[in-house]
This record gives C-alpha cells, structure tokens and sequence, in this order.
C-alpha cells in the first residue's frame, strides 16, 4: 500500500467502507497504511455514512414505506367519522408521496448504481485485469459523486 498516492488510499478505503459495513475503521486504517484519525476524516468529511446507509435501504423496500405510508392515509381519511375528505395538509401529504413515489419509480437511484458498478467492476477484474478495474473504478466513483 505504501506505493499507491493519498488520493488511491482514499478511494480504497472508501471502497472498504461502502462494501463492507462490518468492517471497523481500525481495520480500514491498517489495510490502507494510514491512521485511524485520517479514516475518521475522510469518513465525516465524504458522508461515506450517509452513503452507506442509502445503499443499504434499496429502492423496492422505500417503494414499499411510501406505498405503506399513502394506504395508511388514505385509510385514515376513509375512517373519519364526520369527513370522508382529506384534509388540505392530508392533501399536501398525498401529493409528497405520489411524486416521491413516482419519482423513485421513473429515476435509477444511487444504491442500483452502486450495485451495477460493483457488477461492472467484478467483470472488468474478471477479464480485464486488476489494474483496469482500479482506473474504471477511480471513474466510477467520479460518477457516484456527480449524481450526489
């Protein structure tokens, strides 16, 4: 590890962080060679977290949240006992979900991404090489970060 640039580390550790998220900090710095305190900041400063956990909850099961969420609504609007309307909050609320829902419908999210990327790269390792794969995967995570 000690002939690959401070930009390589980063982008290995990175890599760790995202595809195994058993793995402790501690182990990252050691398998890198840099300390714990630069895994730390990379970490906070990339919101590799925050990528992580979006990776983790993939568009079916959100699908399935919103889906749940507007049949609950709606549910509760249909018991009311003096109004079988919504309300103009329960209105705005309705609207949000649709368009969320349609949204992540019509739109690839970052966790299928990811998931193709990881593919992808397992394929150019495969057959093209270890070498390849990191300059493909230097590319990929350019492009994950365009689309944050």
């Amino acid at each position: 590890m000690t002939n690959l640039t401070i930009e390589q580390k980063k982008d290995y550790a990175k890599q760790l962080f995202l595809n195994d998220p058993g793995i402790t900090q501690a182990e990252i710095a050691e398998k890198v060679g840099v300390s714990k305190v630069t895994i730390c900041k990379w970490v906070k400063d990339g919101k590799w977290q925050e990528l992580q956990a979006s990776l983790l909850i993939g568009k079916e099961e959100q699908l399935a949240r919103l889906y749940k969420q507007l049949r609950l609504l709606n549910d509760a609007i249909e018991n009311k006992e003096d109004q079988k309307f919504a309300t103009s909050k329960e209105a705005d609320a309705i609207l949000k979900l649709t368009v969320a829902i349609k949204n992540l419908e019509t739109e690839t999210n970052i966790a299928e991404k990811m998931a193709t990327g990881k593919e992808f790269l397992a394929f150019v390792r495969k057959t093209s090489g270890f070498e390849l794969s990191k300059d493909v995967a230097k590319l990929f995570n350019a492009y994950i970060k365009s689309c944050l």
